[in-house]
């Protein structure tokens, strides 16, 4: 077995830890039924009107949905490297491809992230009122920012020794995608985040590495097309473009080296940011597989 072709070790990996995902039953029940609690919890919370047409908290509730994403990656995958470590070591000597359990366990990891995303948006489609179009396309945004967020755990999970240290950084990587994620408008923030930048009315540079400003992005421009065959909710999804207008996110259709290069592609900032999110999606892969490599081989 342990001298199969990497497909080989690969597939053998992958069942070996749907077996182990599954054999927690506990764990996975209380994931199942966390994501549908916060979906109704948020639902409830942002529901100012039962139609979604005149939901003025609509927009609020898209960002706690990605919030709850990197909630959902990282509680799965912070601690699964750390509990695994010495096993994959001694594994190791035996042949056992460690980008097989890598990739396997990434693989595993996703997949229980998307039910959860699917749980989610489910049922904040029942409880808002959200149009079909709309569901698939939250979900899909959804379920980038869970694996963004099962790669930076993993990345985390392959760097410390402990779950202490893991534990803590956990809110490390979560308050600074609230506070920066683009709910709270930057114009109301003190002006020492902009950093070297003269004008304020600009996305901070620091806010411009954070994954769920673009995933917010792309949920809100995203929204508004498509819903351009129904006029009524468009018009009110529509409203969250202000923020577009006032340059609270990146606004990549106005003033910038993007929007002068007069593609189709590059004038969907919803596409375009999506593009960017999956670029996390395989920088952290690469990081977090490079750390993981050095800590098995150099204990």
């Amino acid at each position: 077995m342990f001298n199969n072709p990497i497909a080989t070790q690969i597939n053998y990996q992958l069942r070996r830890q749907f077996k182990i995902k599954t054999y927690e039953r506990l764990n996975l029940i209380v994931s199942f039924v966390i994501a549908p609690m916060l979906s109704f919890l948020s639902a409830f919370i942002f529901r100012s009107d039962l139609d979604l047409v005149r939901n003025q908290s609509y927009p609020s509730y898209l960002f706690f949905m990605l919030i709850s994403g990197i909630f959902f990656g990282l509680i799965g995958s912070v601690f699964e490297i750390i509990k695994d470590r010495q096993m994959v070591q001694r594994e190791r000597l035996g042949g056992v491809s460690i980008f097989g359990y890598y990739l396997s366990k990434y693989y595993v990891l996703s997949f229980f992230g998307l039910i959860q995303t699917i749980l989610y948006n489910l049922i904040g489609m029942i409880f808002l009122s959200i149009p079909w179009v709309l569901v698939a396309y939250n979900s899909l945004v959804m379920f980038l920012v869970v694996v963004v967020s099962i790669s930076f755990g993993l990345f985390i999970s392959s760097l410390t020794r402990n779950t202490m240290i893991a534990s803590n950084l956990i809110p490390v990587l979560i308050i600074p995608q609230i506070l920066l994620g683009g709910m709270i408008p930057y114009s109301q923030m003190d002006k020492s985040i902009f950093m070297w930048e003269t004008n304020y009315d600009t996305t901070p540079p620091i806010a411009r590495i954070m994954p769920v400003t673009y995933a917010y992005e792309s949920l809100i421009t995203g929204n508004v097309a498509f819903t351009l065959g129904n006029k009524e909710i468009n018009d009110q999804v529509s409203q969250m473009v202000d923020f577009l207008e006032d340059n609270q996110f990146m606004s990549i259709e106005k003033d910038s080296f993007i929007s002068h290069l007069h593609c189709s592609f590059c004038s969907k900032t919803w596409l375009l940011d999506i593009v960017i999110i999956i670029g996390y999606i395989i920088g952290t892969f690469i990081l977090g597989y490079v750390i993981f490599y050095r800590r098995i081989y150099n204990g």
